[in-house]
């Protein structure tokens, strides 16, 4: 579907660096750390209906103060629907001190858009495609198919409450996914899978002056460890583009509730954090931790050991012939002047619950995890990038959608 230029021109004019620092700075205003998304959303729910879509909050029923905000902005009906999505809510702001501005401020510098969620990803998950849509309208354009917006939460968890609930309730069905990720205007086509897993060791209490009485779950659970560094993690092939495999030792807790110097631990638990790459399953990582355990039960009796899964994504890559990344392509490229590059990224995020639907999705978004502080003091992106990424997105309506025949 190619759109008329001067169409194309009309709309893209109507894209303001004003606006969009704006918008995104009235949402970076607002407070949002996971679990406390409630008046971003009904922040978000208003600027939707400001735009005439059809809003609604959707929240999991253990978590009902914390409300995906999903919008619709209804087509004639004849034409793809196209679903964007950024998350609402924000990690703290670490130590206050080292901002140079006030950290929920939307403060500009050369360039630069700081405050926590500016990048991450109020500005270019929420900010940039409600401008987009705005752009769109005002140009008189009514699109063919759905333009869906989902602001989502617990994100930065896991998603369990944020878009696995809303794919699950089936709330939405789009035939395209773009998940507004600072990509750093990459098209993100490849995702480690995660899988974090608790491990439980158990063990006898004794006097500390005498351990050969007791098991102690701490030497027993470091030999745990061990083992899995010495296997590197996992049995993988390296990927072409995602790389290695990784593993990490996130936390560790030992001596039970009360741990004192002088008493053999009875219980240590800890905490590992695997990125998987295509070629491994959760459920294959999972049999190998499994007989890793059970190998070093063989050579210790007195080794009690289980492990609870906490979160289990699949690795994925999305094929270059899928309609929604040839979508994204190409309407980059018009804006940007030269082809996207390809990449992958540490985990699906928001997509994770796309794939696991046998879904199809793409990330793609401004801002960079790294240059951009992400979780760190000083959050920011680059106004150039959220500017353009707006223009993508409205691009991507234009052409995914299609413009309704009167």
């Amino acid at each position: 579907m190619i759109t008329d230029a001067a169409i194309k021109e009309k709309v893209l004019g109507n894209i303001r660096e004003d606006l969009l620092v704006d918008v995104s700075r009235k949402l970076i205003r607002v407070p949002s750390e996971t679990g406390n998304e409630k008046e971003v959303s009904e922040l978000c729910q208003s600027m939707m209906k400001d735009l005439g879509m059809e809003v609604s909050g959707v929240a999991h029923p253990e978590t009902p103060n914390s409300p995906n905000a999903v919008g619709i902005w209804h087509g004639a009906g004849d034409g793809p629907a196209i679903q964007y999505s950024g998350h609402l809510d924000t990690v703290g702001i670490g130590d206050r001190s080292k901002w140079i501005t006030d950290p929920y401020g939307g403060e500009v510098i050369d360039g630069k858009l700081y405050g926590r969620g500016s990048m991450d990803s109020k500005g270019g998950g929420i900010a940039s495609v409600l401008v987009a849509i705005q752009a769109i309208q005002e140009a008189g354009i009514r699109l063919s198919g759905d333009v869906i917006l989902v602001g989502t939460v617990y994100e930065e968890v896991g998603g369990k409450y944020g878009m696995k609930h809303v794919v699950e309730s089936g709330v939405v069905n789009p035939d395209m996914y773009i998940y507004c990720v600072h990509s750093d205007m990459e098209i993100k086509a490849h995702f480690k899978g995660v899988l974090w897993t608790k491990r439980s060791v158990l063990g006898q209490t004794a006097h500390g002056s005498m351990p050969q009485r007791g098991v102690n779950a701490i030497t027993r659970a470091a030999r745990i460890i061990d083992e899995i560094e010495r296997r590197n993690g996992a049995k993988y092939d390296p990927h072409p583009i995602l790389g290695d495999h990784t593993y990490n030792f996130g936390w560790i807790k030992g001596g039970g509730e009360n741990p004192r110097y002088n008493m053999v631990a009875d219980r240590c638990e800890f905490g590992v954090d695997m990125r998987l790459v295509p070629g491994q399953t959760t459920k294959g990582v999972e049999a190998e931790l499994k007989e890793l355990i059970a190998e070093l039960k063989a050579s210790d009796s007195t080794l009690n050991a289980s492990f609870d899964v906490v979160m289990a994504d699949e690795p994925a890559s999305v094929s270059e012939d899928e309609e929604v990344f040839r979508l994204v392509q190409r309407c980059a490229q018009e804006v940007m002047g030269r082809p996207p590059v390809v990449g992958g990224t540490i985990a699906a995020g928001d997509l994770s619950a796309v794939f696991a639907k046998g879904k199809v999705g793409i990330g793609f978004g401004p801002g960079d995890l790294e240059r951009g502080n992400a979780h760190k003091e000083n959050e920011f992106i680059e106004i150039d990038q959220l500017v353009q990424a707006s223009k993508i997105y409205a691009l991507t309506m234009l052409e995914g959608c299609g413009i309704a025949q009167d």
